[in-house]
């Protein structure tokens, strides 16, 4: 018998912080996210003494990331990040898991910078990156989407809900 020990999709929450006015933006209603990844690019060491290749790690490259929303054009948050999609503004991204429901803010760290307080009461996806697309989709008999690109830079952060 398998084990219930699985975090599920639904209730799942993409969060970003506004670099201009430092508030935190919840994306809203997502119907999917994928590809928040790094792949490892390889190097070769082969000798031409030896017949078969050898590598070892190189480079973490980053990945493109995709959301999808229901679009609204009355949703203050979807102009939010079309305009910041726009001007090509990095941005940190926290992805909140199913296993809680709290919601982060914002506070200025040592340097001025705005980063996220992060509850401990859920599991949390840490990224940065810029949105690289923003595509509007019509279809018949259907709601408007859109599906949004965000090139990641660096490693994404897993940190797991505390256990206490």
């Amino acid at each position: 018998m398998a084990k219930n020990n699985v975090v599920k999709a639904q209730g799942t929450d993409l969060f970003c912080i506004d670099p201009d006015s430092h508030q935190v933006l919840n994306a809203g209603c997502i119907t999917s996210l994928s590809g928040i990844d790094t792949s490892i690019d390889q190097i070769e060491t082969t000798c031409l003494n030896e017949t078969a290749r050898s590598y070892v790690a190189g480079l973490a490259t980053p990945g493109t990331a995709t959301f999808s929303i229901n679009t609204n054009p009355q949703d203050a948050v979807h102009i939010r990040l079309l305009e910041l999609k726009n001007a090509g503004a990095s941005l940190d991204w926290a992805v909140g898991w199913s296993d809680g429901t709290s919601t982060p803010t914002a506070v200025a760290n040592s340097d001025g910078d705005y980063e996220f307080d992060l509850p401990e009461d859920r599991s949390w996806l840490l990224f940065e990156g810029y949105m690289n697309s923003f595509s509007f989709d019509f279809a018949q008999n259907a709601v408007v989407t859109s599906s949004i690109g965000i090139q990641v830079s660096g490693e994404p952060v897993l940190i797991p809900k505390s256990s206490s």
